[in-house]
């Protein structure tokens, strides 16, 4: 499978829409499940494990997970560019994982507990690891 680089301007705008639409949809998805409110709250006093952010750590590993399957499975020889693949895997997988959002949180670690905020990011980009691994365990036989 050769990818197709160079996308005519309809391809394009096409391509964007997908993204734009799938990306919508995993974050409205992941706000769902993580809530509006989740900021972290410096002037309190905190045990720094009150403060691991355990939703989206499972989301961002949920995500991993799946998309890893989906690349190993259906869309495997789909070109990168191919609209179901970018509203799918780029829109909603981008969108529905944060690991951008997973540093605001290890931030408010830091502040209580720079081992704790050190242990939390290991932890996530082990999960990270450990479903993209199982992901390709599917595919493996």
């Amino acid at each position: 499978m050769s990818a197709n680089t160079t996308l005519k301007p309809r391809e394009f705008v096409i391509a964007l829409s997908s993204c734009a639409v799938g990306g919508f949809v995993g974050c409205l998805l992941r706000a769902l499940f993580t809530g509006w409110e989740h900021l972290p709250a410096p002037s309190r006093t905190v045990f720094w494990p009150h403060e691991i952010p355990w939703v989206l750590l499972a989301i961002n590993f949920v995500g991993v997970l799946f998309a890893t399957r989906l690349l190993r499975g259906p869309l495997r020889h789909r070109d990168p560019n191919d609209r179901t693949r970018v509203l799918i895997i780029t829109g909603f997988f981008g969108g529905f994982t944060s690991y951008s959002g997973l540093f605001v949180d290890l931030a408010a670690i830091w502040h209580v507990s720079p081992s704790g905020c050190v242990f939390v990011a290991l932890g996530a980009i082990l999960s990270g690891v450990l479903g993209a691994w199982l992901g390709l365990m599917r595919h493996a036989r």
